[in-house]
């Protein structure tokens, strides 16, 4: 253990000495999370309302709706232009007449989230925050396993795993202090540039910070075992890099990462079931809606099953090329 820890110190160091690395892995952290919490804002409004009567107080306009309070009723072509989605005539008493061009289910969607808003259910086609904010967050959590995974590729040109091998640590032990360098040197600005939005700003994210302290370790992990066997398989980081950020942006596509709708049939569908950002997805849009944990524990335990894979099949690579002499 002692030796693990060492290994890490000498990794701390090197890393502190680029802390342009490190700034970068915190703007890709906020930049993640000010893009989930734009986008979702901006779709998540169901409609815009012109509200005529007694004014609308913070408590009586309805949640997921833009509301405009005005002193006169629009004309009508300002619901055919789509400038308001429904008029809403407060005529006191609880009793409110609303006038749109839209279905009569969209009517009455809006009466309900007037007059009884607990009994209106997010709508399951839109991502909540939470959902977005872990979509965001994937691709760039997996690219930074990259960067701090460099180190690897960094010892494995300039000779020095090779002497730390044939050391008394041995490789276990190197690629176990490696592994948890990458994790948290990843996990530890996300959650903490979460936790200080979270605290300063405010702001909604979709999940406690409890809640969040569980789920990044998922796709932290998954982009730790990632870098690993890529970089265990190419050796030189000019070839592992851009094919590494092709399949991480590749699959963050298809998998819907960023909002982006997948394939509900035919062989996409099959092809993006197999990814790992999907199932983790399905998972956290689960969560959001206030499912059990236990109805997901096929992807969870999928995401998981492929992290220990490639964590396996890396060290396989890296312990085999050692017998051959290859470095």
């Amino acid at each position: 253990m002692r030796t693990i820890i060492d290994l890490y110190m000498n990794n701390f160091r090197r890393m502190w000495s680029r802390k342009g690395v490190l700034l970068l892995v915190l703007l890709f952290s906020m930049l993640a999370l000010s893009l989930a919490v734009y986008f979702t804002a901006k779709f998540e409004v169901r409609g815009h309302l012109a509200w005529i009567g007694n004014g609308a107080s913070e408590a009586a306009r309805p949640q997921g709706f833009q509301v405009t309070v005005l002193q006169e009723a629009p004309r009508k072509s300002a619901l055919v232009r789509g400038q308001y989605d429904a008029i809403v005539h407060d005529e006191g008493n609880g009793q409110y007449r609303i006038e749109t061009f839209k279905s009569e289910e969209f009517r009455q969607l809006v009466l309900q989230a007037i007059q009884h808003p607990e009994q209106v259910h997010p709508d399951p086609s839109k991502r909540g925050v939470g959902t977005n904010v872990t979509g965001f967050l994937l691709m760039f959590l997996m690219l930074e396993g990259l960067l701090f995974m460099n180190l690897f590729t960094e010892d494995k040109e300039n000779g020095t795993f090779k002497r730390v091998i044939v050391s008394s640590v041995g490789i276990g032990r190197y690629m176990a202090a490696q592994a948890l360098f990458t994790f948290s040197f990843v996990y530890v600005p996300t959650y903490a540039t979460i936790a200080v939005i979270k605290l300063a700003f405010g702001l909604d994210i979709g999940f406690s910070l409890a809640a969040y302290a569980g789920l990044l370790a998922v796709p932290v992990a998954l982009g730790t075992a990632f870098a690993w066997f890529l970089l265990a398989c190419i050796e030189k980081l000019d070839n592992a890099m851009p094919m590494a950020s092709t399949i991480i942006l590749l699959t963050s596509l298809l998998s819907g990462s960023f909002g982006s709708k997948t394939a509900e049939y035919g062989v996409m569908y099959w092809i993006t079931g197999l990814l790992p950002q999907k199932r983790f997805l399905e998972l956290v849009s689960g969560l959001e809606r206030n499912e059990e944990i236990s109805v997901y524990v096929g992807q969870l335990g999928y995401v998981l099953g492929l992290t220990l894979i490639l964590l396996l099949a890396g060290f396989a690579v890296v312990r085999r090329r050692v017998r051959e002499g290859c470095y």
